[in-house]
């Protein structure tokens, strides 16, 4: 065991033979991991950002829907029997909150305007569990207990109409059977999320008031489940469509309900690889540079070696272990100072509001917070380590290669 730590004594004391050349392969190499690091955090930070606002502003992770009403968006494609749905599910591992929606596309008026709108009939006390919508209440309030006639709409399509809290709204759609029906509600509350789908079209009733407006009964077009977690979806998802196979209803996740989420996320694995492409490279250059020169400098030292005895494989192991430790020492620097910069942001928050109305069409906060995840430092370090190994190997074979006779005539 003792002849082994020979190789790391030695790597070390030959890394600061040449002190200044050393510093700065490792500073370089520390401010290129660092610079990757705090990168992948941002990257992190702004896709979790896109997926916990889309799934949980208005989608849900998980929605069940007759079968082709999701394409279609016809009300006479809906659910009659809810209860008995919701009661099969709402005890399923990994499902935290379970509630009942109708959706229609409408027109709503006012005195003086119309505009058309996304109509929404919820369950007041659920919706607050299952979506961010109450909390983006900006004036009045949420549907008040009771009160059957209330609606939110968003702050963008209130302008549209001119109506403020308390005003007269009118709301049309079309019913099962192809008639136009309309009810008129009071502006209780308005929502601003920074959306502008959600801001400019929303309206939220009852699901009770909207029921009998449109005269489907007990009947709904959604029934929302919100998740334990992200990564709980896609599992729960193959259950529901498992136990609900013989309904004709169709289960669809978050990412299938709008496959510009899907894109991003892939685009988001792309760019970790592009990242972990550019970690190798440049950890390559730099560590070959650098071991290539040692080598060279020391080729006396080289020969002197192989005259009194040392291995081809001893020298190998030698130069590996300069490498290894170049790369750890510029890994660890880089790591702690990219790190420390993503957990200082994450909670400060980096403000970039100037661009909030380019963000709102990505579902991503005007202020990013960088997410520092595990498995992200660990695909960076090891891309770091797996580029030096392979820039080492290089000299290293180079070095255990060498004629000791000419190695000391240089």
């Amino acid at each position: 065991m003792d002849h082994l730590m020979v190789y790391p004594v030695l790597g070390w004391r030959n890394l600061w033979l040449h002190p200044m050349r050393t510093l700065l392969t490792t500073a370089a190499l520390a401010v290129g991991i660092a610079a990757l690091t705090f990168l992948s955090a941002m990257d992190d930070g702004w896709l979790q950002q896109i997926k916990t606002n889309f799934a949980l502003t208005v989608t849900g992770h998980i929605q069940i829907h007759a079968e082709g009403f999701e394409d279609s968006q016809k009300l006479a494609l809906n659910m009659k029997d809810p209860d008995r749905i919701m009661t099969d599910i709402s005890n399923m591992a990994a499902v935290q909150e379970v509630t009942r929606r109708i959706r229609v596309s409408g027109l709503a008026s006012s005195a003086g305007a119309n505009a058309g709108a996304l109509v929404y009939g919820v369950e007041p006390v659920a919706e607050q569990q299952m979506s961010r919508l109450a909390t983006f209440i900006s004036s009045g309030s949420w549907l008040p207990e009771g009160d059957v006639r209330a609606a939110v709409l968003g702050d963008g399509l209130a302008n549209k109409l001119n109506i403020g809290i308390g005003d007269k709204l009118v709301l049309m759609a079309a019913v099962p059977g192809g008639d136009i029906a309309s009810e008129v509600f009071r502006v209780r509350g308005l929502v601003h999320s920074g959306v502008m789908e959600v801001d400019d079209l929303i309206v939220i009733v009852p699901l009770g008031m909207a029921q009998k407006w449109l005269g489907m009964g007990n009947a709904v077009t959604d029934i929302v489940i919100r998740a334990t977690s992200f990564d709980a979806v896609t599992p729960l998802a193959e259950r529901l469509r498992e136990r609900l196979h013989d309904r004709h209803l169709e289960v669809l996740r978050w990412i299938d309900i709008d496959p510009m989420a899907e894109q991003w996320a892939d685009f988001a694995d792309a760019y970790t690889w592009i990242v972990l492409a550019v970690v190798i490279v440049v950890v390559l250059a730099e560590v070959l540079n650098t071991m290539l020169m040692s080598m060279h400098e020391r080729m006396h030292e080289f020969g002197l070696m192989g005259a009194l005895g040392v291995t081809s494989r001893q020298m190998f192991a030698m130069m590996v272990w300069e490498t290894m430790l170049l790369v750890l020492i510029g890994g660890a620097a880089g790591f702690l100072l990219g790190g420390g910069l993503a957990l200082w942001y994450g909670e400060q928050g980096i403000d970039l509001s100037r661009f909030a109305i380019a963000f709102s069409f990505m579902y991503m906060d005007p202020v990013i917070h960088p997410l520092l995840r595990p498995e992200s430092v660990f695909r960076i370090l090891g891309a770091a380590l797996f580029g030096a190994m392979i820039a080492g190997l290089i000299p290293a074979w180079k070095a255990s290669r060498l004629e000791p006779v000419m190695a000391l005539r240089e």
